[in-house]
């Protein structure tokens, strides 16, 4: 029954590292979800951007699978 969107707002450095995530708008009524997909995204790296600080909202849509 975990149905909706998850919208995260994250900021990638220079250095290809996550500054900054939070909630970029999400749909998914569940706080708690919420939270836990925009704590995964501080983890990650990504390579060092050529221009410079990147803004990011990456949307992630949740719905039941084949049974």
């Amino acid at each position: 029954s975990l149905t909706g969107r998850v919208s995260v707002k994250f900021v990638i450095g220079r250095e290809g590292d996550v500054q900054t995530a939070q909630d970029g708008g999400s749909e998914l009524p569940d706080q708690t979800i919420v939270g836990c997909v925009v704590r995964g995204f501080q983890n990650l790296s990504f390579p060092k951007p050529e221009g410079g600080i990147v803004t990011v909202v990456y949307p992630i849509i949740f719905s039941p699978g084949d049974q």
